[in-house]
């Protein structure tokens, strides 16, 4: 499991990074966001319970297990609203009025609805836990890394500028998803 920063992720007014302790005077010590950044009301404290819940249950960490969540409820306010879809499509074909659903839909409108309520507030959870920007410094370490390690393996090379440079180019095409590298000529 990746190692997440031991600071508190979130940023003071002035843009700095805040110099607390992840979780600081919190239920969570050492994950999210201090007392002072939300960290200590109570649905961030409740999200970060049920991530380490699900954490160990899942052998991952809390904030993937946060993130697991968010993707479970909205991958559920999508399912149902494909059921609505799909029972209007067959309202229509049926002769229906597009513009007035059937009383059968009704449980799916009311159901469709709390979907969505719970898989914003959910997001709103993880995101107030300071889910996003852990993840996003995460992201950033791993970028660095990769760039340092391609790096090294250009200096082990003994490349001059001109190949360094082409060589460099065709790493950056391979991971904007252009699928081409040059070779060198």
């Amino acid at each position: 499991m990746p190692a997440y920063p031991a600071r508190c992720p979130a940023r003071n007014l002035n843009g700095r990074m805040c110099s607390h302790r992840a979780g600081q005077g919190t239920n969570h010590p050492g994950m999210g966001t201090c007392i002072w950044h939300k960290g200590g009301q109570r649905h961030v404290e409740e999200a970060w319970a049920m991530a380490q819940e699900l954490a160990a249950e899942r052998n991952v960490t809390p904030h993937e297990a946060l993130l697991d969540l968010v993707r479970t409820a909205t991958g559920r306010a999508a399912w149902v609203d494909g059921v609505l879809a799909e029972e209007m499509r067959q309202h229509v074909a049926d002769g229906g009025d597009p513009l007035k659903p059937p009383p059968s839909l009704t449980k799916w409108l009311a159901q469709s609805r709390l979907e969505r309520k719970l898989a914003a507030a959910t997001a709103k959870q993880a995101v107030d836990a300071g889910v996003m920007v852990a993840l996003e410094r995460r992201l950033d370490m791993e970028g660095e890394l990769v760039a340092s390690a391609l790096s090294a393996a250009l200096d082990t090379l003994g490349l001059d500028h001109e190949q360094r440079v082409q060589a460099l180019g065709a790493a950056q095409q391979h991971l904007l998803g252009a699928g081409e590298t040059t070779t060198p000529e």
